[in-house]
């Protein structure tokens, strides 16, 4: 458990780099809301295509090969972005992040669910991923920190060479701890499940659609799978409208004077309230007798009705209160719903699966990263956010439907 969460660490730390900058550095290189929401749509399209082929890659030739690929694809991608200047070039760089993001999906998550069952079969799944979410949104929030500082300090200086802003700075500390990364996972991840001969991985390569099919297969028969996997489209949908335009928004309220740093501390402070969440869902549901649907709907429920308050408010101090407790309501939710996930699908149907989940999440992203630049910009950013928040309260019946044997194993 150390040794992964360590390694999630590391890498949600990178990408916090980019949390608090990523609408704005797409701003300054002169795109408008619309053309954000373009670029997160083929962003999320790309993991979209990709996530099924990818996660059964990675069930048939290695968790950790499929993860390396990923940081080697994710590189270029933001050496792209880097010296982007128009709307065309920023696009190509989204695009390639999404073959990162599709590469990376559920290989290591499945390889840590797979580890912990191995080392002690009886042990309480909830409980172990609850705690390695409480790490991830640390790191997270330790990577916003510095991205929120580093456009104010180490920017200027490089905005004084030709083709680079204020923003660079993020980009370029991400390269370098996506090296970093990528030298820990080769050294100090073990991967059971990697073929280690030539011919083991050719047949790996062979198998790769009798693991695909057999696994939707299973997916979609499965009622609490099917149920879950519903949510998360919904979650996919309504959530990108928060995620893409909070900078903007915030921007607006704060006026000509804003700094970057705000933006990090706010943003660390979300993960914070999403590492809280994490902490605090274990003894909720031990409290609740385990009954996870219950606990989803609930803190469902709340995340919609904080929402919608967040998308009334004129001042930055009411905007970072409850766009806190939006996320920390998102935090209580994850490890339940993983809980639930993991124990309904089979080892051998794992990585496919976990990469079908974030299929359907990024397939709901992409409606609504669409969807919510076209209001946002013809509209406003406020009106947006109501309609999620509507979503999100509406989603939340789905939960209704899992029944509690949902939480034991079905593939046990």
């Amino acid at each position: 458990m150390a040794l992964y969460s360590t390694h999630q660490t590391l890498h949600w730390f990178a990408t916090g780099l980019m949390v608090p900058v990523v609408a704005l550095l797409q701003l300054e290189k002169g795109l408008d809301l619309f053309q954000i929401g373009l670029t997160v749509a083929v962003y999320s399209g790309t993991v979209m295509a990709l996530e099924l082929p990818t996660g059964g890659l990675a069930d048939s030739v290695g968790r950790r090969r499929v993860y390396l690929y990923s940081l080697a694809v994710k590189t270029g991608a933001i050496v792209v972005v880097l010296f982007a200047r128009s709307f065309l070039p920023v696009l190509i760089g989204f695009f390639a992040m999404g073959v990162a993001r599709a590469l990376s999906s559920g290989t290591m998550d499945a390889w840590f669910v797979d580890e912990f069952i191995r080392i002690d079969p009886k042990g309480d799944l909830q409980r172990a991923i609850a705690v390695v979410g409480i790490f991830i949104p640390i790191g997270l929030g330790l990577g916003s920190v510095f991205g929120g500082v580093l456009p104010d300090t180490l920017g200027p200086l490089l905005a004084r060479y030709r083709y680079l802003d204020r923003y660079a700075s993020n980009l370029l500390a991400m390269v370098l701890l996506v090296f970093v990364q990528f030298l820990f996972t080769l050294l100090a991840i073990e991967d059971h499940h990697t073929p280690v001969t030539a011919t083991e991985r050719v047949s790996g390569f062979r198998r790769f659609s009798r693991i695909l099919g057999t696994s939707l297969t299973y997916g979609l028969r499965n009622r609490v799978v099917l149920m879950l996997l519903l949510a998360t489209v919904a979650m996919g949908v309504a959530l990108s409208g928060l995620e893409n335009f909070w900078q903007p928004q915030l921007k607006s309220i704060i006026g000509a004077a804003f700094q970057t740093w705000v933006f990090g501390v706010l943003s660390a402070g979300y993960f914070l309230a999403a590492s809280i969440g994490n902490l605090v869902v274990t003894p909720v549901c031990r409290r609740l007798g385990n009954r996870y649907a219950v606990i989803l709907f609930i803190s469902r429920i709340c995340m919609g009705i904080t929402w919608f308050v967040l998308a009334m408010q004129t001042s930055p101090a009411g905007f970072a209160v409850f766009y806190v407790v939006v996320f920390l309501s998102n935090g209580i939710a994850n490890s339940p719903h993983a809980a639930i996930m993991n124990r309904e699908i089979p080892s051998s149907k794992r990585s496919t699966l976990l990469s079908f989940e974030s299929l359907t999440l990024q397939s709901g992203a992409v409606v609504g990263s669409i969807l919510m630049g076209y209001i946002s910009e013809v509209q406003s950013i406020s009106v947006a956010w109501y309609i999620g928040s509507g979503i999100l309260l509406g989603s939340a019946l789905v939960y209704l439907f899992i029944p509690e044997a949902g939480a034991r194993t079905s593939g046990e």
